[in-house]
């Protein structure tokens, strides 16, 4: 009897434990809140556009319950799209060829109950969240540089872009609570090809 007891109060130990962890997992086939870059890449030019160096880049963004709550009660959320150009010296820091930044608005219409995307003098509407969020993280022929940016050799540049939420256009009682929304993807590199190079 006096050997049973600590095995089985070892048995309701690993039990206890195995509950607690299961109660901090996210529930099956949630994703994680964040914004993850999946692709992206650089071109010489646009057909139709005037040349230059042209970005295409893909997020995934998941925003977390306390954001999404936050947009359906009229609070709109602005997105940033970051880019650098830089070419690498060995001597001393990178020097910066080009860089810029767009930004998006998205909010939701209690009225419409409707999901609207603005930005770059665009405004598109959308019945669901999901669609909203797939347009925001695409990132089409966004034009980065001049044509003659890159010149030589492409090895000699590097390119990273990233999406964040912009917490300072929040409103100020909700500035010190974003702090714990994930919503800035890392800095990702973008593949930098010969097709770039200027002539």
């Amino acid at each position: 009897m006096a050997r049973t007891a600590p095995a089985a109060a070892r048995l309701l130990w690993i039990l206890a434990s195995v509950l607690a962890l299961l109660l901090f997992l996210p529930p099956a086939g949630a994703a994680e809140s964040g914004i993850f870059c999946t692709s992206g890449n650089l071109s010489r030019e646009a057909a139709g556009e005037q040349p230059g160096l042209y970005l295409n880049a893909n997020f995934s963004i998941n925003l977390p319950t306390i954001a999404e709550e936050t947009l359906k009660r009229g609070v709109a959320l602005y997105f940033v799209s970051e880019f650098e150009l830089k070419k690498k010296r060995w001597y001393w820091a990178d020097r910066e060829i080009a860089s810029d930044t767009h930004s998006a608005r998205l909010s939701y219409s209690l009225l419409t109950r409707k999901y609207h995307l603005g930005g770059g003098g665009l405004s598109l509407s959308f019945g669901s969240l999901p669609e909203a969020l797939s347009i925001l993280g695409s990132i089409r022929q966004w034009k980065v540089a001049e044509p003659r940016a890159i010149a030589g050799s492409f090895q000699d540049y590097s390119a990273r872009v990233r999406l964040r939420l912009d917490r300072s256009r929040l409103p100020r009682p909700l500035q010190l609570g974003a702090n714990d929304w994930d919503l800035t993807s890392d800095w990702v590199s973008i593949p930098i090809s010969p097709a770039v190079v200027s002539p």
